[in-house]
């Protein structure tokens, strides 16, 4: 198994958080997203590392060798955001810039919110930040893709999705998966326009026969045995809570944040196309956005996918923050 780091466990709210941390300096946390673990920031922790930081990478509630309660309401953005700050005390940071990727963005930006005195800068990856919906989620789904199968939707029945991945072939399913969201499978059609009544399996197209281009079959076994240990009703989860998480931001009252922000996706980002003008409400709702970059390519895996180009982002708009922490 690679290492990313001296391995830590801290509990939030009695639930085991687990993380690797290196380096020494001012402490930048790492959050993955869905179908991911800690293992997807592997080409970032020692260039982070050798720039002078230092890097916390939790395996996030419900992945790894964190805790994974059966309840969907333990993995609201709110608790998610409480286990990266109970990392940051367990690290004796005072201030710490949240980065994330997919799931892992949503929580950086929950994080900045919910803690700004804490949170020094916010760094997202493919998910933009947004405002709470103006309707309950599956209404919203519905409207946009009325007789097309989406993957959030199908994800929200407890047991369905989870039987399904549980029974594949899960270097074939996670591999199927990876292809289509990347640059490479986004342009050779690998997102179909599957039936509403799909299962999730056959919206993807088949990955051509070899290694992905941005990850060994190595790296790929290692994610398989990852899942089959830790199962999929924790990492489904975080899907089953949109509405519980629009109702929190509400709370908040102004969803605009105020610290320093940077977006990285890549040129076929799948998500800017879920739903329109994202980037657009982004750009109103961040005070300070100084940095929004599209590789050329890349797709969802941004950080794997064009690794040099995440690196260079990312340590250009953690020196225009460093005198913050």
């Amino acid at each position: 198994m690679l290492s990313l780091g001296e391995r830590r466990t801290v509990l939030s709210g009695g639930v085991p958080v687990a993380f690797a941390v290196a380096g020494e300096g001012p402490l930048v946390i790492l959050m993955h997203g869905w179908p991911e673990q800690s293992l997807s920031w592997r080409h970032q922790v020692p260039v982070l590392v050798r720039a002078g930081y230092r890097v916390a990478v939790p395996d996030m509630r419900g992945y790894g060798a964190s805790g994974k309660p059966e309840d969907p309401a333990a993995y609201r953005l709110d608790t998610l955001a409480d286990d990266m700050a109970a990392v940051a005390g367990a690290l004796g940071a005072g201030r710490w810039v949240a980065v994330g990727h997919d799931w892992g963005a949503p929580c950086a930006w929950r994080a900045a919110l919910r803690f700004p005195d804490a949170v020094a800068a916010v760094f997202a990856m493919s998910v933009p930040h947004s405002a709470p919906p103006p309707a309950p989620f599956l209404e919203i789904l519905d409207h946009y893709f009325p007789d097309r199968f989406f993957y959030m939707r199908y994800f929200q029945e407890i047991g369905v999705a989870e039987a399904e991945l549980e029974a594949a072939d899960l270097e074939a399913a996670l591999k199927a998966i990876y292809w289509s969201a990347s640059g490479p499978g986004v342009r050779a059609g690998g997102n179909r326009q599957a039936p509403r009544d799909a299962n999730l399996l056959e919206s993807f197209g088949a990955a051509p026969p070899g290694p992905l281009p941005f990850m060994t079959d190595a790296e790929l076994a290692q994610y398989a045995s990852l899942f089959r240990a830790g199962g999929w009703r924790g990492p489904l989860n975080w899907y089953r809570n949109f509405d519980r998480n629009a109702a929190d931001a509400r709370a908040y009252g102004d969803p605009v944040v105020r610290q320093p922000a940077g977006f990285l996706a890549g040129e076929h980002e799948v998500v800017l196309h879920f739903f329109p003008g994202q980037l657009e409400t982004q750009r109103a709702l961040c005070a300070d956005l100084r940095m929004e970059r599209r590789p050329a390519g890349a797709g969802h895996w941004i950080q794997q996918e064009a690794p040099a180009e995440t690196n260079a982002a990312l340590l250009e708009f953690l020196q225009s923050v460093r005198d913050l922490l």
